[in-house]
C-alpha cells in the first residue's frame, strides 16, 4: 500500500468519528482516487470540513418533515428564479433559471456537501447563477441527523453521485426552458461536493472545463487539470476556516505554471458562506469563463 493511500485511509477513518462518511463502497472509491495510480484527490476533507456550521442551520429543513416534504420545502416559495425538478421518485434538484433567457443557456452544476442542502449551497448565489446560465443542484441520497431528520448528504460512491448529477441535468433539460448547452460547462462544489467535482472532471475529460471549488483543500496539479481538459479553476475559502492555507498553495502552484487559477477569500467565516457569496461567485464565474474560447454569451454578472 502506498504512503498516499495510507494517509487517505487514516484521514477517512478519523473523519468518520466526527461526521457522516461515505458507505464502504464510497470509502473504497475515495481511497482509490487518492492512490498513486490515479492521483486525482490525495487529500481527504479535514474533519471539521464535515461538520455543518451554524450558518447551515437556517437552511436545514424542518426536523419533523418527511423526506418528500423536505425536498419541497427546500425551494423558496414565489422565487421566479428557482425551480424544483425531480430526477427520481423521492429526490429533486434545486434549479436556478436564467434571469434573461437565452438560447441556448450554459450549464452550471453544483454538488453540496455534508448536511448542507442545495437551497443553501446553490440558493445563496442564485442571482449570480441566473446571470450565467442554468444551475442544477441535485439533492444527496441520504440525510443527516437522527432517522434522517437533518439536511441532505451524500452516502454513495462518487460514481453514483456522477449518475445522480447526470440524471438531474437530464431532468432539468426536459422541464425547463431555454435549452441547455454543455459547451463551456461549469462544475462547482462545496466541501465534500468539491472533492467529488474534481473526481468527475478527471473521470470525464473535457466534460467540465471550468471548476469552482468552495471550502475544499483539494489537490490539483498541472498534469491533472490538463488531462481532465480543465481550462480554469476558481478556489474559494473562508477566512477563518482550515481550507484557506492549502487552497492558497494550490493556486500559487498552478499560477506559477501559467495555469488560470485564482483564490477568493470569504471574509469572517469558517466552513460556511460569507454574506457576499453571491458577489464572490459572480466574480469567480466571470474569471473562469473569461478563458472560454467558444464563449457562450458572457455571464456579465457584475
Amino acid at each position: 500500500m502506498s504512503r498516499r493511500l495510507r494517509v487517505w485511509l487514516a484521514a477517512s477513518l478519523a473523519a468518520a468519528v466526527a461526521c457522516d462518511r461515505p458507505t464502504a463502497a464510497g470509502r473504497k472509491e475515495e481511497a482509490a482516487v487518492g492512490s498513486d495510480a490515479s492521483p486525482v484527490v490525495s487529500k481527504a476533507p479535514r474533519v471539521d470540513a464535515c461538520r455543518p456550521s451554524e450558518a447551515h442551520a437556517d437552511a436545514t429543513p424542518d426536523a419533523n418533515a418527511t423526506p418528500d416534504s423536505r425536498a419541497r420545502d427546500a425551494v423558496a416559495p414565489g422565487d421566479p428564479l428557482v425551480r424544483r425538478v425531480y430526477f427520481a421518485e423521492d429526490r429533486s434538484a434545486f434549479v436556478v433559471v436564467p434571469r434573461e433567457p437565452r438560447r441556448p443557456s450554459r450549464l452550471l452544476a453544483m454538488l453540496h456537501g455534508v448536511c448542507t442542502p442545495p437551497s443553501y449551497v446553490c440558493g445563496e448565489w442564485r442571482s449570480a447563477a441566473s446571470s450565467a446560465g442554468v444551475l442544477v443542484c441535485p439533492t444527496g441520497n441520504q440525510s443527516c441527523g437522527p432517522e434522517g431528520t437533518g439536511g441532505p448528504t451524500w452516502e454513495e460512491p462518487f460514481s453514483a453521485i456522477d449518475a445522480d448529477l447526470e440524471a438531474a441535468i437530464a431532468a432539468a433539460g426536459k422541464h425547463i426552458a431555454p435549452p441547455l448547452t454543455r459547451d463551456g460547462a461549469v462544475l462547482a462544489g462545496f466541501s465534500r461536493g468539491a472533492y467529488v467535482a474534481v473526481f468527475l472532471a478527471v473521470r470525464h475529460p473535457g466534460r467540465w472545463p471550468f471548476l469552482v471549488l468552495n471550502e475544499a483543500d483539494v489537490e490539483l496539479t498541472i498534469p491533472m487539470v490538463h488531462n481532465a481538459g480543465v481550462r480554469a479553476v476558481a478556489l474559494i475559502a473562508g477566512e477563518w476556516g482550515t481550507q484557506l492555507a492549502g487552497e492558497r498553495k494550490t493556486v500559487e502552484a498552478l499560477a506559477a505554471e501559467g495555469f488560470p487559477a485564482r483564490l477568493w477569500v470569504m471574509p469572517k467565516v469558517g466552513h460556511a458562506y460569507s454574506a457576499n457569496i453571491d458577489a464572490i461567485m459572480g466574480e469567480a464565474l466571470d474569471f473562469v469563463l473569461s478563458h472560454d474560447v467558444a464563449r457562450v454569451p458572457a455571464p456579465g454578472v457584475h
